[in-house]
């Protein structure tokens, strides 16, 4: 959201942010860079029923014409301070966290991703009718979202997340050749690769062992996984008895991720559990060919069998045939990346997405 608030027309829009939170970020530093002005708002946990006049007062200030609220909670606040203010244009967005409801149980996850409160069910209920519009990132999501808490499907409005996809083009092919070499791996060899913490969400375990299958079929494949995180040592351990340790490699964080994409033969994700997979986004972006699993809105990134491949999660066997697949075949290699890239330009620019917040903010002004 911070690229959506520095990147507004500056001759129709003025951005102002506020926040709860007293700490800094790395997202109120991009904003302070992008010269937005950030105001705290103190708020108590819990309810806090003078919230909504602190921001009200905030608001009839400076005179605002439309007010953004990130998440439930804001959303609440933000709404009623609208009110108060007399402000007309409200916008509501819903991550894809946020739009998570307790239908679903990950055993994995290290807590519950929701709460069942009734509580928090009239407090979405309330939050949503304070918005003209509510935005999700895919159709599902806020299907889901709606349907559990007893909202009407009228005001939803879908702007996909972005990714930067100017970083990843100005990566020319010599410089993506000279960091695969700086990586240890040849033109004749293919390379498979993935970018995301090492924790149990990701299922490392079923990308390693449909890897092991695979190149045991194509001994030319490698695989090398940036990321860091508490399971490390136990996939080292995994890697040395699959008999594959001379073909894996971890490299910890990458500071280079767009040059890491651009270097890769194909890319994967095999997640039990991903709310929406931006690195995807950087992965369609990069024109690499990808390997995911058909899991939560990954189906609504990644068309299967025309921006890439999807496998059932936590099936090796499945995922094995697909990277064989692809080591076998440039050319589906090539078609899959070409497709992807075009769906990311289309579809996942930032500049799409600063778009659809501009025509969403005159909408809710009519």
């Amino acid at each position: 959201m911070a690229f959506v608030a520095t990147h507004l027309d500056p001759r129709r829009f003025r951005s102002i942010v506020c926040t709860f939170a007293n700490e800094t970020s790395i997202l109120e530093e991009q904003l302070k860079a992008g010269g937005i002005p950030i105001h705290h708002i103190a708020c108590r946990d819990g309810i806090d029923g003078m919230a909504p006049f602190r921001l009200a007062k905030l608001m009839h200030s400076f005179g605002c014409d439309v007010v953004q609220c990130y998440n439930p909670r804001p959303i609440l606040y933000g709404g009623l301070a609208a009110k108060l203010a007399g402000v007309r244009g409200t916008v509501g967005f819903l991550s894809a966290f946020a739009c998570q409801m307790p239908d679903q149980t990950y055993r994995f996850l290290p807590q519950p991703l929701t709460t069942t409160s009734r509580r928090n069910i009239y407090r979405n209920r309330i939050a949503a009718r304070l918005m003209r519009y509510l935005v999700t990132v895919s159709a599902p999501l806020g299907k889901r979202f709606c349907e559990y808490n007893g909202l009407a499907p009228d005001k939803l409005r879908i702007i996909p997340y972005g990714a930067d996809l100017s970083a990843v083009e100005r990566v020319t092919v010599q410089e993506a050749n000279d960091f695969r070499l700086e990586l240890g791996y040849h033109a004749d060899e293919i390379l498979v690769g993935s970018v995301g913490r090492l924790v149990e969400q990701k299922d490392y375990p079923t990308q390693l062992r449909a890897f092991a299958k695979a190149v045991a079929e194509v001994p030319r494949l490698r695989m090398v996984l940036a990321g860091a995180g508490p399971l490390k040592a136990d996939l080292l351990r995994m890697a040395r008895e699959l008999k594959i340790s001379g073909q894996v490699s971890f490299i910890g964080h990458c500071e280079r991720v767009p040059a890491f994409l651009r270097c890769l033969d194909i890319f994967v994700l095999a997640s039990r559990f991903e709310p929406f997979g931006v690195a995807l986004l950087e992965a369609k972006a990069a024109g690499v060919a990808i390997v995911a699993t058909r899991v939560n809105e990954i189906p609504e990134i990644v068309s299967d069998g025309e921006s890439g491949l999807l496998s059932p999660a936590e099936d090796p066997e499945s995922m094995s045939r697909l990277f064989v697949l692809l080591a076998r075949n440039r050319e589906m290699r090539a078609t899959l990346g070409k497709q992807a890239s075009a769906e990311a330009r289309a579809r996942n620019s930032l500049e799409s997405v600063v778009r659809g917040y501009q025509e969403l903010y005159h909408a809710s002004l009519a």
